[in-house]
């Protein structure tokens, strides 16, 4: 096993070949507990991204918008017509 420093300010590194083997991104989560003088770093579980978070920004720079408001619009004219 890698051995690692720890900073001045308490901060360790992990080796980028533990992060990858975790899957670790930045912002990771890490539990951290001590057993029988060991620190036990385990991965939090995040949150799967909500599905229309999948399409956030997708439509940017489009008039999908506009042109959806525009329908909105022609319905609602027309609804009060009738």
């Amino acid at each position: 096993m890698p051995i690692v420093t720890v900073s001045q300010e308490g901060y360790i590194v992990l080796p980028t070949t533990l992060r990858y083997a975790l899957g670790l991104q930045p912002g990771a989560q890490l539990d951290i507990t001590l057993e029988a003088n060991r620190l036990i770093l385990t991965p939090v579980p995040s949150a799967p991204p909500q599905p229309w978070q999948s399409w956030r920004g997708r439509l940017a720079g489009t008039q999908a918008l506009q042109q959806h408001l525009a329908e909105h619009a022609d319905e609602v004219r027309r609804e009060h017509l009738s």
